[in-house]
């Protein structure tokens, strides 16, 4: 049998980029070093960062000053951020660029006074991290046809959760 593995198989630029920053911190630190969430939406990935003492977590009461907290590549919310930061947490920002992009637009858009809308899925660490810095008061919709259901804005401001995909 001959297998072909497709040119783009593999995780994207931005969890190679997160996983990096992983291992670079747990070279650089005392383990254990703490994800907030998975770093990365693989089982097998996740046990081998745990081997390497990079573990996962979702209570930020129970870290410590000093410890190391990743911001997995979905991001985060600018408060989970000034949380650990305050806790004397360090916090090694692995959040994909293209992600930061969609953060830093949503944050211009909302002070400069337009609803900003977001397509994805509510629930996703990334959307929930861009509705952050647009001070949770974004419209979050599931597919872009939805914008015609929300109630008239004066202006909008559109964006797409990045792992969207193309028919949304």
């Amino acid at each position: 049998m001959k297998v072909i593995l497709a040119e783009n198989a593999g995780f994207c630029f931005g969890v190679k980029r997160a996983i990096k920053l992983a291992f670079e911190s747990a070279k650089n630190s005392n383990p254990p070093i703490y994800s907030l969430g998975p770093l990365i939406h693989n089982p097998q990935q996740v046990e081998f960062l745990s081997q390497k003492g990079i573990y996962e977590t979702s209570d930020l009461e129970s870290l410590k000053p000093d410890d190391v907290l990743i911001i997995r590549s979905h991001g985060t919310t600018p408060s989970v951020i000034d949380f650990a930061k305050t806790k004397g947490i360090k916090v090694v920002d692995a959040t994909c660029p293209f992600v930061v992009n969609a953060q830093k637009l949503a944050q211009k858009l909302n002070s400069e006074g337009y609803q900003v809308v977001i397509v994805g899925e509510g629930d996703h660490p990334e959307v929930i991290g861009i509705m952050g810095f647009a001070d949770n008061s974004a419209w979050v919709i599931d597919n872009a046809n939805a914008v015609c259901d929300l109630p008239h804005k004066k202006s909008i401001g559109v964006i797409a959760q990045t792992t969207q995909s193309f028919e949304n």
